[in-house]
């Protein structure tokens, strides 16, 4: 994912040497950086933040080293003189939020007169397409008033004209609880910001991300289900800051993957109606389902084993895997229907995925490809050929291509080179493999001759599109989308807000069909039904603290 750092509580380093400060953020993986900009005199203050000359001297700078601002935080002793700064500021540079605190007087009166100015600050910067976001320090959020925080009152009195970026920090320090504080107020939070305090109340106790007492997997959890910006703000280190910075980042990053407290649905879609009809709920994280053309029965994995599921008689039985008991969301049906191939890694070999091949009612499994990481989605329809994405070195540094290799075993074949490659499939007569790509910037769903030749793309939006499933009768295809900012193009996610979307074959008629919460494990693999019509997906639920 992507995640930013607020600049406030290192400015210092920010203003004796920028340069190593901003490549050194790069290199740790930061995306954005959010920095506070004064906007015209504040008496003083405005040595300690950047000046709007300062932020654009600046900007060169940070563009070298990749790093994008999105967000600012505003200072000025009269919003409505700023406004128009800001405005440039957003069509010039493509800044999108503009953080304003709180009144210092958390009076209903003053509260009151300064929601006046946000307001029309708010409706001025919506004419370029940006928004106001308030954030919120401990006293806000510890000061009741009707019997919510002075916060929530201030964000009421806005009248839904501006947007929340939460300080989950002082929410823990003020004694609410930031998970709750957080879904109750879902509709408006656009933006967070972690701080962590081993001793909620005590300044002094500050510490990097992780350190403390906040929960960072709940919020983390929320961010990433919402879609909103996520930034690290950290005001004090006990040791290296860049040290620091790289726990904190590394901590968020590593969670990409968590799917804590999630629940899973079994749905099927008629893609002609738009109809979706759930086919079970279950309390545990299923992936990637296979639809079987001569049963109706549904094929999915869960928990490092393949399952089949019989629609009609709603019941569930666990395919005999032998050795693959770690079976990941890349498995693939032989067109005669009696072979299952498997993507399985040992639980504790890390990221060593292998292709496996075994009985379609269960056996004994048949390694395939003994070069590791490979993750199998397609089968030939003579069955001859393999087709997965692998993870291989090439001149000292790894490349994602897809790969071939025969059913029965042997070399394997690479036919992609550049950008990261993945999710191959073949069209039902054998001509094509379908897959996606970052080869053009995002990912993007392309098409190739059998032997990699040709390559066509055929999307070319400002989305990160995967996986592309062509229908049994060859006419259409579906894949999931993300939207532009959410992840990095390399990744797709666990429990996001995505879209599954449609095309004809030659890439005409495109068109969304569904947005809904799920991401990794949704349709990973082919999931048409035998008619063309219908198609099988996972969606998700995440199960939050919220009363």
């Amino acid at each position: 994912m992507q995640f930013g750092l607020q600049l406030f509580g290192i400015y210092d380093i920010c203003k004796k040497n920028p340069e190593t400060l901003f490549k050194k953020l790069s290199d740790i993986g930061y995306q954005y950086v959010e920095p506070c900009i004064a906007f015209g005199n504040l008496g003083g203050f405005e040595q300690s933040i950047w000046t709007v000359e300062e932020f654009e001297r600046m900007l060169p700078l940070l563009k070298k080293h990749y790093l994008e601002v999105i967000s600012c935080h505003v200072f000025s002793l009269n919003l409505q003189e700023a406004v128009p700064e800001m405005k440039r500021l957003s069509v010039q540079y493509g800044i999108q939020q503009f953080v304003l605190n709180c009144p210092d007087e958390l009076t209903k009166v003053r509260m009151q007169e300064v929601a006046f100015s946000y307001i029309q600050a708010a409706e001025e910067i919506s004419k370029v397409g940006a928004r106001i976001l308030i954030h919120n320090g401990s006293s806000e959020i510890a000061k009741k008033i009707d019997g919510r925080s002075a916060y929530e009152w201030f964000m009421d009195a806005c009248l839904g004209r501006v947007d929340a970026q939460v300080d989950v920090g002082w929410l823990l320090f003020a004694g609410e609880d930031p998970e709750q504080f957080l879904w109750r107020n879902k509709e408006r939070v656009k933006s967070i910001h972690y701080k962590d305090f081993k001793t909620p109340g005590n300044p002094d106790s500050e510490v990097y991300l992780g350190q403390g007492a906040l929960d960072a997997v709940a919020c983390f959890q929320f961010a990433r289900a919402m879609g909103i910006t996520q930034i690290i703000d950290q005001d004090q280190s006990q040791g290296d800051v860049y040290e620091d910075l790289r726990n904190a980042y590394q901590l968020l990053d590593g969670l990409g993957q968590c799917r804590d407290n999630t629940v899973s649905y079994l749905n099927i879609m008629d893609t002609k109606t738009g109809e979706v009809k759930v086919l079970r709920r279950y309390e545990r994280i299923i992936e990637a389902p296979n639809w079987l053309k001569k049963e109706n029965v549904i094929l999915y994995n869960s928990e490092g084993y393949i399952y089949r599921y019989d629609i009609q008689s709603d019941t569930e039985i666990r395919i005999e895997s032998g050795e693959c008991n770690n079976c990941n969301n890349d498995h693939v049906i032989s067109a005669d229907e009696k072979w299952l191939a498997v993507s399985h890694g040992p639980k504790d070999g890390g990221f060593a995925s292998r292709i496996y091949i075994l009985p379609l009612m269960g056996g004994i499994p048949r390694l395939v490809t003994p070069n590791t990481p490979s993750f199998l989605h397609g089968w030939s329809p003579d069955g001859e050929k393999l087709a997965y994405c692998a993870f291989r070195e090439h001149d000292g540094h790894q490349e994602v291509d897809i790969y071939t290799i025969p059913a029965e075993g042997g070399e394997e074949k690479r036919l992609t080179l550049g950008g990261f490659n993945d999710g191959p499939e073949y069209s039902p007569d054998g001509k094509h493999i379908w897959f996606n790509s970052t080869r053009t910037g995002l990912m993007q769903v392309w098409r190739m001759n059998r032997d990699g030749s040709e390559p066509v793309q055929m999307t070319m939006n400002e989305s990160n599109n995967w996986f592309p499933h062509i229908s049994p009768d060859g006419r259409k295809v579906v894949y999931l989308s993300y939207r532009k900012g959410d992840l990095k193009p390399t990744e797709h996610l666990p429990n996001m807000q995505v879209e599954l979307w449609m095309m004809n074959y030659d890439g005409s008629g495109k068109q969304r069909m569904l947005s809904f919460f799920g991401g990794q494990g949704s349709i990973n693999v082919n999931s048409w039904a035998a008619d063309s019509r219908h198609i099988a997906f996972i969606s998700y639920e995440l199960i939050h603290g919220i009363k």
